[in-house]
């Protein structure tokens, strides 16, 4: 019974590990249908606002002011935001073709670099994290496109509340002329006077509302925030509204990161509501806060709204601070698949020009650029800001990586519910990590850090382990012993069924012969396994760290790179020769060799089948984690000490059972 749980668990783990590698959707489930204000589906839409963001004709024309909110006319229309009067078109506006400036502020972590273009962030680039060759400083948000910046904002059109194609950058761009295509002035006078290291810039639109943007960059070690200072006021003798509505980027140009050979999850779109500690990671393709509430949430306020891939996190985060913004609408899109070649293009041009890197010259940056405009999203947040105030409003942003220690700090309490495990239960994989995290702040060494774990893991399991396999082989020997009599039992009671399972029982009880204790182990070994499985493929403090001859304990061990994919299967490739699942593989026939041989038949027939796990193993575990391949090694030579172990003691059990029969 306990091999075939085992089988039946690594055919499983094998099937949906085939599955992400085919369609790369991992275990990031499907974005929901786009939906109209009352909540219904529109067939229409369905299925055109997905990951990739394709949105329809009828989105386009919902940008141009045509939202579903004023459509409809329903409750949700009377707070959706409305869009300022219009003068004279931005086309003509003084700022319209002037050249774009940039700034740049530095931290312990972070250089952020910001453009004229719509006074937002052009790209944040590490001082600490690197690309998967571990030389090349870690850029996580890039400028993949002028109009779809982080942080830019734009003030016209309603905001839909399902599928905003007005918030698409291909509409966006085929529009009339808006906010985020303007250069805006850099007030360096005003940096100058601040006590605070900031960047600020202002544009004044044709209706006399002058926006002012002013970014802070959070300093000290593992601090990746930004905080953005949003304010408007009005000049001239226009009558002024009380509040203007506008929508920002919250994230965008997050691309997924590269390592070589090894699976990465999908980037996926996470959000979080002020009233609950989980994270949902669905598209929000735009929620209204006032639905929302009708829906048993209490409070509406955004807490968080972010752009995740498997180590990094780009997202907007409130503290419930009283000068935050109110969140009237949030959603995300994708992007179009015939644009990522003009995507491509500008970051090829991006990284010859601002980093003096060719992209033709580097496989890895390009295979990750390509990968990066499949799995791009854009966040954006809809809010009203009073005109006039006397204190901005804040917004918060963090840009840096999904390291739990960083994440679990008071300053991003609201982040902290985006590292978890969902393939397992989080107190087992929360009781691993510390363990990990122990060994790991005692040498300095995360492989180190993990083969102790291992140890401490495997080690403490042994005895019950061995008392198990104990238990099932003396069961093996008691059942072996009465197939004579449950043979006659099942000749006699053949056509009674019912009869036959009392008589059968019947007959173990007077033998002493009760449940056999090994599924036991199975049932502490399989919440183990997956929590391994799924907190080691996240783990930040693993990425790029190097052990022995692995280079990165992320990725595969590579004892043998060829530079390239000689093999490839979908589901199974080959880019180096990787020794870690090989020496798994021997270990495991040496231990089932070492194993007791069967007590009976029905033993044996599961050996043979045990045989072909630990080939299954090695094509799951092939490019996986290089750390968890070391947690499967280390078991396996633990579990051959075990079966020495095992198999000593069962001798001498079989032998004092023995000693009876010949007096």
């Amino acid at each position: 019974m306990e091999r075939r749980m085992l089988l039946a668990v690594v055919l499983s783990i094998l099937a949906v590990m085939s599955y992400s590698a085919i369609t790369g959707r991992g275990c990031v489930p499907p974005p929901p249908p786009a939906q109209d204000d009352a909540g219904e589906t529109d067939p229409e839409k369905d299925g055109k606002q997905g990951a990739v963001g394709k949105g329809d004709g009828k989105a386009e024309d919902e940008g141009k002011g045509k939202g579903a909110a004023a459509n409809k006319g329903d409750a949700a229309a009377e707070d959706a935001p409305k869009p300022p009067a219009k003068g004279a078109d931005l086309a003509t506006h003084p700022q319209s073709g002037t050249p774009a400036t940039r700034a740049t502020l530095q931290s312990e972590e972070l250089v952020v670099e910001f453009t004229s273009q719509s006074g937002a962030i052009e790209a944040v680039r590490h001082k600490r994290a690197f690309e998967a060759d571990q030389k090349t400083e870690f850029d996580q948000v890039l400028p993949l496109d002028p109009l779809m910046l982080m942080g830019a904002i734009d003030d016209t059109g309603l905001i839909p509340p399902a599928a905003p194609g007005g918030a698409d950058r291909k509409n966006m761009k085929a529009g009339p002329m808006r906010l985020p295509e303007l250069q805006w002035t850099r007030d360096e006078a005003a940096e100058a006077a601040s006590e605070e290291a900031d960047v600020i810039f202002t544009f004044t639109t044709p209706e006399r509302l002058t926006y002012r943007k002013q970014w802070v960059l959070g300093k000290g070690e593992r601090r990746y925030d930004l905080r953005l200072r949003l304010s408007v006021t009005a000049a001239g003798a226009t009558e002024a509204p009380k509040e203007v509505a506008i929508k920002l980027l919250a994230s965008s140009g997050h691309l997924r990161e590269r390592s070589r050979g090894a699976f990465l999850l999908p980037n996926a779109v996470l959000f979080r509501l002020s009233d609950s500690a989980d994270v949902s990671d669905q598209f929000p393709h735009g929620l209204i806060v006032k639905e929302l509430e009708t829906k048993g949430i209490n409070r509406a306020k955004l807490r968080m709204l972010a752009s995740k891939s498997t180590y990094f996190l780009s997202a907007y985060y409130g503290t419930g601070a009283a000068n935050e913004p109110v969140i009237t609408h949030f959603w995300a899109t994708g992007e179009q698949a015939d644009l990522r070649g003009e995507m491509e293009e500008t970051l090829t041009a991006f990284y010859k020009e601002r980093r003096d890197l060719d992209l033709a010259a580097n496989a890895d940056m390009q295979k990750r650029v390509g990968d990066g405009v499949l799995q791009l999203h854009h966040c954006w947040l809809a809010m009203n800001l009073p005109v006039g105030a006397e204190e901005p409003t804040e917004l918060k942003f963090y840009v840096g990586p999904t390291d739990r220690q960083t994440l679990q700090g008071d300053a991003y309490d609201a982040l902290s519910p985006v590292v978890t495990y969902p393939n397992a239960a989080d107190f087992v994989a929360d009781v691993l990590m510390w363990i990990y995290d122990f060994w790991r702040g005692l040498f300095g060494s995360a492989g180190l850090a993990v083969i102790l774990m291992t140890l401490c893991v495997r080690g403490g399991m042994m005895p019950i382990s061995v008392r198990n396999q104990l238990s099932m082989r003396k069961y093996g020997r008691k059942v072996a012993k009465l197939k004579p009599k449950v043979k006659k039992i099942q000749q006699q009671y053949a056509n009674n069924p019912k009869k036959l399972r009392e008589e059968q029982m019947k007959l173990y009880r007077e033998h002493g012969v009760g449940f056999p204790t090994g599924c036991l182990m199975m049932l502490i070994q399989i919440p183990i396994f997956f929590a391994l499985f799924s907190s080691l493929r996240v783990e930040y403090t693993i990425r790029g760290e190097s052990f022995l001859w692995i280079s990165d304990l992320s990725g595969p061990d590579r004892l043998v790179d060829f530079g390239r994919t000689v093999l490839n299967l979908g589901f199974f490739w080959v880019e180096s020769i990787n020794v870690l699942p090989l020496l798994m593989v021997g270990l495991s026939i040496m231990h089932t060799r070492n194993m007791p041989k069967p007590a009976d038949d029905q033993q044996a027939q599961q050996m043979k089948m045990m045989k072909w796990l630990p080939i299954i193993f090695a094509v799951i575990l092939y490019n996986y984690t290089a750390a968890l391949a070391i947690y499967m090694v280390l078991s396996s030579a633990v579990a051959i000490v075990e079966s020495k172990i095992v198999r000593a003691k069962d001798e001498a059990d079989e032998a004092a059972e023995a000693v009876p029969a010949k007096t």
